[in-house]
């Protein structure tokens, strides 16, 4: 029998009839319809409560969902808490809670379509809240990861041990038969500090040009360039300076 189109109207009709007892063959014959099509309009009724197709969300096109939008929610709560944790963490974390095995480049692809996105970590001082100062422990990590997910337009938040106590600067010099000087302050070297170490430890142990030792050569770093400091290593017994820039 050629398709043609069949209105909700008939079909309920038909189906009114064979409630009131009218055969199979009866139906088929009056209304020029088929007998499948008789079975599989009621089946319809039966499980869906009227004679039309049964909406999309009943019947999916394609392939199962293995993520549902309740385990979608709750991953994206696994990554506002903890924004570093890998796919393959993840991938456990599905097995063990949900009973859910799936692959990492599924996943990867079900958290993109889910809008989370891979970026950059944007990290937290955990040295700022002194409750979490006491939670400090050994194994911890010191380290942090760079990249983690986050939803579109979110920070992806990270939360890491930053260890900010004394801090000391190192400044050396080094000759072409190894390090010949070299000085260590709590802070940083400013141009007085530097002026006083290349003054003290440095020029005291160069030679006059051209014998061993007689060019000093500095880096591109702001306390560096001063004319003092330049006039002063040139005018200490033919001693060259130079400034890389």
């Amino acid at each position: 029998m050629p398709y043609r189109y069949i209105s909700p109207d008939l079909k309920e009709c038909t189906l009114r009839l064979w409630e009131l007892g009218w055969t199979k063959e009866l139906i088929v014959e009056s209304l020029a319809i088929s007998q499948a099509s008789l079975y599989r309009w009621n089946d319809i009724f039966l499980e869906y409560g009227n004679v039309a197709h049964p909406p999309e969300s009943y019947n999916p096109r394609g392939c199962h969902r293995i993520l549902t939008r309740s385990i979608l929610t709750a991953i994206k709560d696994v990554y506002r808490a903890e924004a570093d944790t890998y796919l393959d963490e993840l991938c456990w974390w599905l097995a063990v809670e949900h009973d859910i095995v799936i692959s990492t480049s599924a996943l990867q692809e079900n958290l993109r379509e889910a809008g989370l996105t891979w970026k950059l970590l944007h990290k937290i001082a955990h040295e700022q809240d002194e409750a979490l100062q006491m939670e400090f422990r050994a194994t911890d990590h010191d380290t942090a990861y760079w990249y983690g997910y986050a939803m579109q337009g979110e920070h992806a938040d990270f939360v890491d041990n930053f260890v900010c106590g004394d801090q000391y600067s190192l400044v050396t010099a080094l000759a072409l038969d190894g390090y010949i000087a070299h000085r260590v302050i709590p802070g940083s070297f400013d141009f007085m500090k530097f002026f006083d170490f290349v003054t003290e430890d440095v020029v005291t142990q160069m030679k006059s040009f051209p014998q061993p030792r007689s060019i000093l050569i500095l880096n591109n770093c702001r306390i560096h360039h001063n004319e003092a400091l330049i006039d002063l290593v040139n005018g200490a017994g033919r001693v060259h300076a130079y400034v890389l820039t």
